[in-house]
Parts: structure tokens; C-alpha cells; sequence
């Protein structure tokens, strides 16, 4: 329904703009990257993420040559308004994710498959890091409330959960062995109630996502024996 006062077709021309969106398709390291932002600035921590290759249709029409990143203020793009017509492949230089590297711009119709894993992998419970890493919270959830060192002293201190400040320990050490640009995105917090129910669940989800960096060739390998699925 449209609202009172819009121009007939509003909806209907808002809608066409919508699905009119290219989307982004790039490497691997652009795709973990972007997970890795999508964690830190849309608070995702708990989200469950996908990994995603795909296969173009032989008959796509790819517009000649690399182009700067064609996308707006809010990363959208629009095939349209930068493409001949016809065209629905347009690669860029990404210089957000993987930087420097060749991303697509395409149009939905341009797939012809996709491949689909959700990640991170799972990893054993049985692992020794993760049996240490839970057995440090496990004793850091009998602890009392710490204060916040980031306090001034002249003011009274606030205090913070054992559980939140050591999950917030085991991700400063395990970030460390990341590039310096995905450090600081690891932004994964540690809820009381969920640790309760699964307490081997943070420390796993915690590697897991460290891994995918670190050790890709597993992932890959997943997502090498999936099936096409034809779209």
C-alpha cells in the first residue's frame, strides 16, 4: 500500500531500485574480511555466517576492462548506470576488503549456480585449546565482578562480569596471530546465559572464526565438495 501523499508507482519504482542492486561477489580473503566487519560494526558476534562461490552462466556479459569500486556512500551499485546496456559482470578494484584485489558487480541473472557452506567449521570440543580455554571461564565465572580498568581512578570504579573480562582475554590472545586490519575486528563477546547452557561454545566459535584466517585450506576443501546448486 502506498503511503498518502507519494506519486503513483512510488512502491512499485522503489521496489525495481531495489532488486536492481548488483551484488558482490570477490576472493575469499574479501569475503572473511567482510564477515570479520560485519561482526564488529552490525554487532554480529552470534550471527551464523555463509560462505558462498559461484559459478557465472557462459552466456553473461562481462563489461571490458577493471573499473574503480563503482558502488555509493552505502555500497550499493547499479549495473545499470555504469555499464553498456546489457551488461551484467562488471569487475572492480575493491578497495574496502582484500584491497587491491578483483571483485564482481553482477546481476543476479549472471549466476548459473552456487555452491554454500555455513561457517565457521565445526571444530571438536575434545581440542586441547578449547578444553583449556573453557576451563579458564569456567573458573572465571566463580570469580566476583572485576573493575574496569579503563576507569579514572578519581572516579568510583564500575565493576565487570569475570566471564565477560576472560572471554575478552582469550580473543585479545588468540586475535593476536591475526593481520593487524582484522585484529581489532574480532569483536566476539561472551554471554552469560549462552555460556551456561554451552560452555565449550564461545571458546569453539572463538577458534573457529580465527581459523578461517589462519588456516583456509579446510574451508575450502568443504566448500570444494558441495554440490551446484542451480539458481
Amino acid at each position: 500500500m502506498e503511503s498518502m501523499g507519494s506519486r503513483p508507482g512510488a512502491v512499485e519504482r522503489w521496489a525495481a531500485r531495489q532488486k536492481s542492486k548488483a551484488l558482490h561477489v570477490g576472493t575469499y580473503e574479501a569475503a572473511i574480511e567482510n564477515m570479520f566487519r560485519r561482526i564488529d560494526d552490525e554487532d554480529g558476534s552470534a550471527d551464523q555466517f555463509f560462505l558462498h562461490r559461484v559459478r557465472l552462466r557462459q552466456d553473461c556479459m562481462i563489461e571490458p576492462g577493471v573499473h574503480p569500486e563503482p558502488t555509493d556512500f552505502v555500497g550499493n551499485a547499479y549495473l545499470a548506470e555504469v555499464c553498456e546496456p546489457g551488461v551484467n559482470v562488471l569487475r572492480y578494484v575493491n578497495v574496502h576488503e582484500d584491497a587491491s584485489r578483483i571483485s564482481l558487480a553482477l546481476d543476479i541473472n549472471a549466476i548459473d549456480a552456487v555452491q554454500s557452506i555455513p561457517i565457521p567449521l565445526h571444530i571438536a570440543r575434545d581440542e586441547a585449546w578449547i578444553i583449556d580455554a573453557t576451563k579458564r571461564l569456567n573458573h572465571a565465572n566463580l570469580r566476583p565482578p572485576e573493575p574496569m580498568a579503563s576507569r579514572p581512578q578519581r572516579f568510583r570504579p564500575r565493576t565487570i562480569p569475570a566471564l565477560i573480562s576472560e572471554g575478552r582475554q582469550l580473543v585479545t590472545e588468540v586475535g593476536a596471530e591475526l593481520p593487524v586490519n582484522l585484529r581489532d575486528r574480532l569483536d566476539l563477546e561472551i554471554d552469560a546465559e549462552s555460556f551456561t547452557s554451552d560452555p565449550h561454545a564461545f571458546a569453539a566459535r572463538l577458534l573457529g572464526i580465527v581459523r578461517l584466517v589462519l588456516d583456509p585450506e579446510p574451508v575450502l576443501a568443504v566448500l570444494d565438495a558441495q554440490d551446484w546448486r542451480t539458481v
